[in-house]
């Protein structure tokens, strides 16, 4: 009998640790000081609140310097050997800011790396770039957060943020420029019908016979005009793509700077 509660006691506790992250690091880490303890405060409330809800761990770290790592490698190590992560595929988000150079990185892991992999990531790493590049990082780490709740509220209802819902307001008011332009074309051809009397389309029909003539002809070239556009270059956002970090795990990620 006291064999079999041992054994009751162990499978518990494998249990447990296979359920949430391997212990109880911070969730953010600011050692680039970029929030108050107040607005630290509040995201984690909004991140505790996801992560219980949902399985998924999401992490905020800043770094002034990740010095001759990238940001790709640095987020992934992170997240990998500070134990972050739920459950045996160790489902998450890490959110990396390093300031020196401006570069931000999200390492997704376990079902994270699968939702980012869709429209998701696209949706997310616009909402965030607006705000970083406004020196706004609390409302960045906001709409990280906000972002992932989104995510991870229609897969609990086995559905995936899409197309559709990425570019919604862009077809609505591609739907309504239809409608109108449908509209109007249909009142041009109503009008075109209500009209009896027709316009001559060319002058011959309004002048005496004889009454213009030409000797000459000539063409002269009086001006040109030249146009020069500046070519942009890229702005160094984009996926990352599925990978292997240095701890042999997978990852997903996109990134770039700001």
């Amino acid at each position: 009998m006291k064999y079999t509660k041992i054994k009751l006691l162990v499978f518990v506790l494998l249990i447990t640790a296979f359920s949430f992250p391997a212990f109880t690091q911070q969730r953010i880490v600011d050692n680039a000081g970029l929030l108050s303890p107040a607005e630290i405060t509040s995201l984690l409330e909004k991140i505790n609140s996801a992560a219980g809800t949902y399985g998924v761990d999401l992490v905020i770290v800043t770094e002034k310097s990740t010095g001759s790592a990238s940001t790709r490698d640095f987020a992934d190590d992170f997240f990998d050997y500070n134990g972050y992560g739920y459950g045996v595929d160790r489902d998450g988000c890490l959110f990396l800011i390093v300031m020196d150079t401006r570069d931000f990185w999200l390492s997704s892991s376990g079902r994270g790396e699968k939702i980012l992999l869709s429209y998701a990531g696209v949706k997310l790493e616009e909402d965030i770039l607006k705000y970083l590049r406004a020196d706004n990082y609390y409302e960045a780490y906001f709409s990280f957060i906000s972002n992932w709740e989104k995510f991870l509220s229609l897969e609990a209802k086995g559905r995936s943020y899409n197309f559709f819902q990425h570019r919604h307001t862009a077809l609505v008011i591609g739907a309504w420029i239809i409608a109108f332009g449908t509209a109007f074309i249909i009142i041009q051809v109503w009008k075109r019908g209500m009209n009896t009397v027709l316009g001559k389309k060319e002058a011959g029909a309004y002048m005496i016979n004889g009454s213009l003539s030409f000797t000459a002809k000539s063409d002269r070239f009086l001006y040109s005009t030249v146009t020069k556009v500046r070519r942009q270059t890229n702005s160094g956002s984009g996926g990352g793509g599925r990978h292997i970090s240095s701890s042999g795990r997978s990852h997903g990620g996109r990134g770039g700077r700001f």
